[in-house]
Parts: structure tokens; C-alpha cells; sequence
């Protein structure tokens, strides 16, 4: 028996309105303001901001546009992340998604290496272990968010693995200005400010100039003692035509100081249990990291005829860490320095052979890194440090990819080819020497079909290739080798109606997949693994419109990451989760008043060192937000309530080799935040 929709929407509005009682909303009056319609489709992702075939790509590539974003209970590019199928986002520390981890398809510890996340198309993700800085990024500014799993290898290159993450800010601003402050649980506060326009050239055409700037400001107490947070971003993006000739230019800026308070230790000998008794305490009431970081990405295109562009993009990083780890008999200070270049060249082109509609990249990248890291062990401060750590690294690489359309048909074929040359040189107790050179190469390919009625079905394959970066290197052995993965992906997506969804099943092998060995060595060590892994599972994404008024959108995985291969054959992968499960409601409830409701349902894990899988798992959990806005005018008011049922949980764990305690990261317990806000 089927259940109408409109039952459903009145169901669904119940529980909205039920779900308020949490809530107080200040009643503001009417005033007009409609709903616009809102799907998570297929989309058109981009070498950077230009137009693109990406519809046409093998793949079950989504999009988050403007609406949708701002329809989500979220305050930050990690809680919007989260919402996926295929996507788990892991939290150590607390609110605002400070060093928060993007995982796609189930990669655990070394997730940050295997997904690349991409501003407007070029490389934003960091050359160590650290996640990309996407609290820079302000949500205000972003025109959309495109997602890849396992696809864009050949376009993207080194680390695409489980997929690509890209943030396209807008192309066209409007004459706007904006404040917002902000407070919340945990002595939170902050506030943004913001400013955008648009000039229309003289003459006609599409001359123009678009451009936008804005300030963050936010400090909390955070959940637990010594997890103070204070963040400070910039932002500034740039667009301008004339005529046959684009100019572009997006620059970010974070000052973050973080007090990290360790895991909550369970010790099983002697029943002491810290995660359960005292969540908000701190393991480690000293320690702390700091990080400053400017990105400079400027590039312009030239229109070559009526169907051709020449690209040139470029982009420069300077990000300064440091960060003291205390021990009463062994302090340790350290600061890193990383420098990053790249410049990225490409030709595109979309013309007419064989019958055919080719769109095709030929490109070159250069990503130039220096890191220098400093350490002063068994001190408080860095004095002479007593070890130390230069690296040099150079990847360059030839690319090719198209995409090729003959009526309902579309085609896929890429390669790259890549080169990465590497000198390293430490002092202290690893002192050594080591410069080596590594090639790789990738493959993409597929095939999509357009049916009548909304539905395509598609199947693709790429070759990925993960390089080690830069805190996996030791000089005193040889490089690891390159880790590369055979991928496949199977779906379909379809709108009809008043629903779109996607969904993708996927599976892949990897030989010399890198890992952190917790058991190798008398301290553990970066290691290839001698066997292979084996990732696999399926995600759908779907939006309903139930009625005007009502949207509701479910999102789930099931996957399974494991061992393939050798001692730990049919182990699960630490970290990894295997059921995901997402849904969200949002309800104009009045014409002033729109009301937004959010499960999330996380699935057990192993915990991380937990690769012979002979202990328990990190509990799954539920969580439950909910967020109300006011408006009035030109002024809103948001008023938010996350984790309503109190549940203690963690994103993270680590257990010690010996099986006999572990630590566990408590996410926050049941917190409010309020935001006001004015737009001109």
C-alpha cells in the first residue's frame, strides 16, 4: 500500500512542530518571503569556474547549491560535508569543525590523504597529514559544493582516492553587505562581516566585475577543559571580464589557536572509565596548537574562438604551526613551516570529429612544497631544537581528459601522468639524508546514458595513485612506494516528480595502501602494506519535495573497508563505519518562520591501532539538530539546538596496542547557539 505524500508532509510537519518544544523562537513579524525549490542533482563540476561537461560524467556527482546550504541546521563547511551518503566527517575537538577530518569511501586514519578537497577546481588540500583549512572558507561565499566519489583521478590528480571535494564560490555577486554575531553554550561568541558587488562593464556583453570580501571572528571555552578555540578568517574573491579575456582571484586567511585536551582514557584492568564519568575533563590540560595560514590563488583565461579557452592559474600557501605537547619529564616544543607553489596550465576545447561532441582539457601541473620543521624535546620552548626537518618536493604532471556525446550517450576517457621528485634532511635522533624520484600514472573512463523521463544510468573506473606526503617521509629509509587502487563505480540518478536522488555503488582494490602500523617497529611506523584492501559499498542521496512548503531529504550508506589480504584478511579497517544514515526536514512553517530538522545516525566503528580487530568497537550513535529562523525585513534571527537527546558519543578513538585501555574524543553534549543578523 502506498502512502500519499501529502500524509507524509503532514507527518513530517508534526514532527517539526513537535521537535520546537526544545526550542524558544522569538515571533517576529511577517514578512514575504517564498520558498524556492531545491534539488541535489547531477552538476557540472569545473577545472575551475568555467563552464564544464561534468553532467556528462561516469559518475554519481552531487551538488549542494546556495539553497540547499542554507536551508541545513550547519555552521560550517564540515557539518554540510556530514550530511552526504558516502562522506563521513570525523570531529576530535569540539565545535566549528576545528580539524575536522573529510573521509569518502572509507579510508579511516589516513582519510585526508585520500580525499582532495578542491577550491574552484585547484588544489586546497595540505602537502602533510593536517585536513585543509575549510573553516576559512565562508559559507556565504559559496556558490555550490560538488562532490566525486571515486572519480577525478586523471583531472585532479595525487590523492584523489576516494574522491574530490570542490568549493566554487560565486561567479556573480550582488550589491550586498551583511553582519551577523553570534553566541552560544560553552561561552561561545563571534560575529561576521561581509560586503559583495557587482559593476556591469560599459559597452554591453558580459563585462563585468564581481567581487566580495568578508571578516570571521569566533572564540568558545569549547566542550572540555583546555579545548579553547579562537578563530579569525579573511576572505576575498575577485572576478572581471573584458571581452575575450577573464581575470579571477580568491585569497583566504586563518589564525586559529586550539587547546587540545586529549582523549578520555577507559582503562579495562582497573575499571576506570574517564569518557563516561568526567567527558569534559582534559588527559592533556596543557597542550595546544596554533596555526596561521594565507592562500593566494589568482589565474585568468583567454577565449580562443568561440569554443576555446586557454588557462593559467596559480596559486601560493604560506601556513606556520605550532603547537607544545606537555609531559612532566619530557615537554615537547615544535613549529612548521610550509611553503606551496603551483602553476597549472590547460587548453580547453569543445569541437565536432567522428560524429562526435569531444570536451576536452590538455593541461600541466607544477606543485612546488618546502616544509621546515623544528622540535625541541625535553623543553618548553623551541631554544635550539633538538631535531629538525627540511623538505623539498616537486610534482609536476601531463594530463588529458574528455568527455565525448553522441545523442543520449556519453563517453569518458583520461590519463595523467605524474613525476615527483623529493630531497629530505633531518637532524637529532633520525638524522639522515635521502632524495629520491617517483613516477605514477592514472586512468579514468566510463560511460553514461540519458533515458527519457529524468533517470541516467552510468558506470566508470579510474586507476588512482596516493603519493607519500610529507610527514610520512623519513630520510634514513627509501620513499614508500606510490599506493594506487583500481575503482569502480555503478548507478543511476533520477528526477521525476517530486523527488531526485542518486544513487552509487562502488568497489575498489589497493595495492601498497599507506598506513600507519601501530605495530611495526618498536614504535610503530609508515608503512606499504604488503596485502591489498578492498573498499566497497553503496550511497543514496535523495531530496522530496513533499508539498510548497515542505522538503525532506534522506541520505544513507553501507560499506564495508577491509583487509583483503595477509595476517588481518577479513578485518575491518579501523575508523570506519559501516552504516551511515542522514535526514533532514526543512518547513516554511509561516512566511516568516522556517524551521529545519536533522538526524544523523553513525554506525559502530573499530577503533583506531585496531586492525587485528580483537577488541570492541566505538559505539554508534544518533544525534538530533534543530534550527528555527526568524526574519523580519532585512533581519534574521537563528536560533539553534544540536545533540537534543544528550547522547554521549565520539567521532574518534584510539586504543593501546596492549588491549588493555583505550582513548575516546566526547563530542559535546546537548548545546544552543543564537545568531543575529542584518543584510543591506
Amino acid at each position: 500500500m502506498h502512502t500519499h505524500p501529502l500524509k507524509v508532509a503532514a507527518a513530517v510537519k508534526l514532527a517539526l512542530a513537535t521537535a520546537c518544544l526544545y526550542v524558544p523562537v522569538t515571533q517576529a513579524a511577517q514578512s514575504d518571503n517564498d520558498t524556492t525549490d531545491n534539488l541535489l542533482t547531477p552538476v557540472e563540476v569545473t577545472g575551475s569556474r568555467t563552464a564544464s561537461v561534468a553532467r556528462e560524467l561516469p559518475t554519481g556527482t552531487l551538488i549542494l547549491d546556495r539553497d540547499t546550504i542554507e536551508a541545513m541546521p550547519a555552521n560550517n563547511l564540515a557539518d554540510v560535508l556530514d550530511t552526504l551518503g558516502g562522506v563521513q566527517v570525523r570531529r576530535n575537538f569540539g565545535i566549528n569543525g576545528a580539524r575536522a577530518t573529510i573521509d569518502m569511501q572509507g579510508f579511516g586514519a589516513s582519510a585526508t590523504s585520500n580525499t582532495l578537497v578542491l577550491l574552484n577546481g585547484r588544489r586546497y588540500s595540505n602537502v602533510d597529514l593536517s585536513g585543509p583549512d575549510i573553516a576559512s572558507i565562508p559559507l556565504a561565499a559559496i556558490e555550490r559544493i560538488e562532490v566525486l566519489p571515486g572519480a577525478g583521478a586523471a583531472l585532479y590528480g595525487n590523492g584523489v582516492v576516494g574522491g574530490a571535494v570542490n568549493i566554487v564560490t560565486r561567479e556573480r555577486y550582488q550589491n550586498q553587505a551583511g553582519v551577523e554575531v553570534t553566541g552560544g553554550s560553552f561561552s561561545t561568541s563571534g560575529g561576521s562581516l561581509w560586503a559583495t558587488g557587482h559593476h556591469q562593464g560599459e559597452g554591453g556583453g558580459d563585462n563585468h566585475t564581481s567581487a566580495a570580501a568578508s571578516v570571521q571572528a569566533l572564540h568558545s571555552d569549547g566542550y572540555r577543559e583546555n579545548n579553547d578555540l579562537q578563530q579569525r578568517n579573511a576572505f576575498a574573491d575577485l572576478r572581471t571580464r573584458r571581452d575575450d579575456l577573464t581575470f579571477y582571484l580568491t585569497a583566504t586567511g586563518e589564525r586559529q589557536n586550539l587547546d587540545l585536551p586529549g582523549g578520555r582514557t577507559v582503562n579495562l584492568a582497573t575499571g576506570e572509565n574517564l569518557f563516561e564519568d568526567d567527558p569534559d575533563g582534559a588527559n592533556t590540560p596543557y597542550n595546544w596548537a596554533d596555526q596561521d595560514t594565507v592562500t593566494v590563488m589568482p589565474g585568468m583565461n583567454v577565449r580562443i574562438g568561440d569554443h576555446s579557452r586557454l588557462h593559467l592559474d596559480f596559486s601560493g600557501r604560506r601556513k606556520e604551526q605550532s603547537y607544545f605537547f606537555f609531559d612532566p619529564a619530557f615537554p615537547t616544543y615544535g613549529e612548521t613551516d610550509v611553503d606551496s607553489y603551483s602553476v597549472n596550465p590547460r587548453f580547453t576545447s569543445q569541437f565536432k570529429a567522428a560524429g562526435l561532441t569531444h570536451n576536452t582539457t590538455v593541461g600541466w601541473d607544477l606543485y612546488d612544497y618546502r616544509l621546515e620543521n623544528r622540535s625541541a624535546a625535553g623543553k618548553g620552548d623551541i631554544g635550539d631544537p633538538t631535531s629538525t626537518k627540511d623538505l623539498d618536493q616537486r610534482q609536476t604532471a601531463w594530463y588529458f581528459h574528455d568527455v565525448m556525446t553522441l545523442d543520449r550517450w556519453s563517453f569518458t576517457l583520461g590519463a595523467r601522468r605524474l613525476n615527483v621528485d623529493t630531497e629530505t634532511e633531518t637532524t637529532g635522533f633520525s638524522a639522515g639524508q635521502g632524495e629520491d624520484s617517483q613516477d605514477a600514472e592514472m586512468y579514468e573512463g566510463g560511460v553514461r546514458y540519458h533515458f527519457d523521463g529524468g533517470l541516467d544510468v552510468f558506470a566508470g573506473a579510474q586507476r588512482s595513485v596516493r603519493i607519500v606526503n610529507a610527514d610520512e617521509i623519513t630520510p634514513d629509509d627509501d620513499l614508500l612506494e606510490p599506493q594506487t587502487g583500481e575503482q569502480y563505480t555503478l548507478g543511476a540518478s533520477w528526477q521525476k516528480g517530486i523527488q531526485t536522488s542518486t544513487l552509487t555503488a562502488w568497489q575498489g582494490h589497493f595495492e601498497d595502501e599507506i598506513v600507519f602500523n601501530p605495530y611495526a617497529g618498536a614504535f610503530g611506523a609508515n608503512v606499504n602494506l604488503e596485502d591489498r584492501t578492498r573498499r566497497r559499498g553503496v550511497s543514496l542521496n535523495s531530496r522530496w519535495r513533499l508539498d510548497r512548503d515542505l522538503t525532506l531529504v534522506l541520505n544513507g550508506t553501507l560499506q564495508r573497508a577491509e583487509f583483503d589480504e595477509g595476517e588481518w584478511e577479513g578485518n575491518d579497517v579501523p575508523l570506519v563505519s559501516r552504516q551511515l544514515f542522514y535526514a533532514q526536514a526543512n518547513w516554511q512553517a509561516l512566511s516568516w518562520l522556517e524551521l529545519s530538522l536533522a538526524h544523523r545516525y553513525v554506525g559502530k566503528r573499530r577503533f583506531d591501532n585496531d586492525q587485528p580487530n580483537d577488541f570492541q568497537q566505538i559505539d554508534s550513535y544518533r544525534m538530533t539538530d534543530l534550527e528555527a529562523t526568524a526574519r523580519y525585513q532585512n533581519a534574521y534571527l537563528r536560533i539553534g539546538a544540536y545533540n537534543l537527546e544528550d547522547e554521549l558519543a565520539a567521532d574518534y578513538g584510539i586504543k593501546a596496542t596492549n588491549n588493555l585501555s583505550y582513548n575516546a574524543y566526547p563530542l559535546p553534549e546537548r548545546h544552543y547557539r543564537v545568531s543575529l543578523g542584518m543584510e543591506f
